[in-house]
């Protein structure tokens, strides 16, 4: 890896893409991508060669934009709603890429309360799909709409939602994991975990387990049936706005939250193995995995990307990146080698 100075000044770069060996995923050029709204998350592709990334503003309403990585073009600009008081969210890719799947919200009181399924070969939104009615007293509201993961087979999408809102009154306790099908274009289950607020959402390798971050700890789900079933709770290991990660083996699960507190947990037992503390950050949304388990990335301090040693929990000098004013979301490229981070009105697309 290099250091931030040297990503940064290769910012403009056109040298022609590599791939990460015959028929490998394909590295991002690096460079800055404009968009016309502030962005808010990223994905990419499976193949390296598109990014989808969210953007919105209250009185321009929701969008995806795809970005080829190679030229740096937008090649689509997908209209989720274009009304006000709109709100965008996460964004997951199907395994095989034909699909893409993104949060957003209608209306103040209403925010990330939809999902939208694009349809990747002709970048149109095949459905928009409202979160089921939870139970809830009157004048209430539905719960937000934290996160998503796919499962590593495609077949289904986990959904992370809070619990009932009630104007700027606490939350009420209520948080579900949603679970929806492709093939339906439906969802298919709401299960009610411990909690009043959703965090992140990840699914273990091997298609048997999602977990839940909420304000309770980390909810542990059994998906290997047609419902997820609640396992356990894990104490200390949840937290509001956390995200998760699992690593690639699917013997270890990483939780940073906003606040920059991190625990692993050991999957095997469901309990936190160690904490450990980063810098402040968004780490709700940004906690992506290296393919070989080496490595943890969040964002810290909305300009930093920062790289962990998943053997030490540390921090590792010099590597990540800075400087990235306004950094919202981070992923990193299926090749292993590039981050991907919306900040501002733009993508950023960094080698490493």
């Amino acid at each position: 890896m290099v250091t931030a100075g040297v990503l940064l000044a290769a910012g403009a770069g056109t040298a022609a893409a590599r791939t990460a060996g015959a028929g490998g995923p394909v590295r991002g050029v690096p460079q800055t991508v404009q968009l016309k709204l502030p962005a808010d998350s990223v994905a990419v592709s499976p193949d390296g060669r598109t990014a989808y990334v969210s953007v919105g503003h209250r009185t321009s309403g929701a969008r995806l934009d795809v970005v080829d990585t190679q030229s740096g073009a937008v090649t689509a600009e997908v209209v989720l709603n274009p009304g006000f008081e709109i709100a965008v969210g996460k964004v997951a890719v199907s395994p095989d890429g034909s699909r893409v799947y993104v949060l957003y919200g209608l209306g103040r009181h209403l925010q990330l309360s939809m999902l939208a399924v694009l349809d990747t070969a002709t970048n149109t939104v095949i459905a928009k799909v409202a979160a089921p009615d939870q139970p809830r007293p009157d004048r209430t509201q539905t719960g937000r709409l934290s996160a998503l993961a796919v499962s590593d087979d495609g077949s289904r999408v986990f959904v992370a939602q809070g619990g009932p809102v009630q104007g700027n009154r606490p939350n009420l306790e209520g948080t579900r994991i949603l679970q929806f099908s492709p093939q339906q274009l439906a969802y298919t289950a709401a299960v009610t975990v411990p909690g009043k607020y959703s965090g992140g959402i990840a699914v273990r390798p091997g298609g048997r387990d999602a977990y839940i971050s909420t304000d309770r700890g980390l909810t542990h789900l059994d998906t290997s049936g047609d419902t997820p079933v609640v396992r356990s709770t894990v104490a200390r290991a949840g937290g509001e706005f956390a995200g998760l990660s699992v690593a690639p083996d699917g013997s270890r699960l990483y939780r940073v939250d906003g606040g920059g507190a991190g625990a692993v947990v050991d999957l095997a037992t469901d309990s936190v193995a160690s904490t450990f503390t980063v810098d402040k950050g968004r780490s709700i949304r940004s906690l992506p995995v290296s393919a070989d388990g080496s490595r943890l990335y969040t964002l810290a301090q909305d300009t930093t990307v920062l790289s962990i040693d998943t053997s030490t929990t540390a921090v590792v000098p010099g590597e990540g990146a800075t400087g990235i004013d306004g950094a919202m979301d981070l992923a990193v490229g299926p090749d292993g080698h590039t981050f991907y981070v919306a900040a501002g009105n733009s993508l950023r697309v960094i080698g490493f």
